[in-house]
């Protein structure tokens, strides 16, 4: 991502730049386990999108879709204290009427699996 947008309907590897006419609804929670050190977050989404032909409105043929996504956070200390790492799976699911294969591939009916490491100064 390019960065985080302060938009509260925003989930990682979601993406509504560019379309118009969205209407996008999130609901979000977020469970902190502070002596394992662990923060973790499960966030339901769902876009529904003008029609992929609309290119006026949706020019990345995007088509309407749900997301669910799952964020463990695991903060180090003592010697590795400011490194983090973050698992993050995001899944897409076709939530519109579209059925062309052009419409679906790499846009929904997916999951996304990332192992992110971060050092915070």
């Amino acid at each position: 991502e390019w960065g985080r947008e302060p938009f509260f309907t925003f989930m990682p590897r979601e993406r509504n730049e560019g379309l118009g006419d969205v209407h996008a609804f999130v609901l979000r929670g977020n469970y902190n386990i502070a002596r394992w050190r662990l923060k973790t977050s499960l966030a339901l989404g769902y876009y529904k999108l003008p029609d992929v032909l609309n290119v006026k409105f949706n020019k990345y043929g995007m088509p309407s879709y749900g997301q669910i996504n799952l964020d463990v956070r695991y903060e180090f200390n003592r010697f590795f204290k400011g490194l983090e790492t973050q698992l993050l799976i995001a899944h897409k699911v076709n939530a519109g009427n579209q059925q062309k294969p052009k419409a679906l591939f790499n846009k929904v009916d997916m999951t996304n699996y990332n192992l992110i490491v971060n050092y915070h100064f």
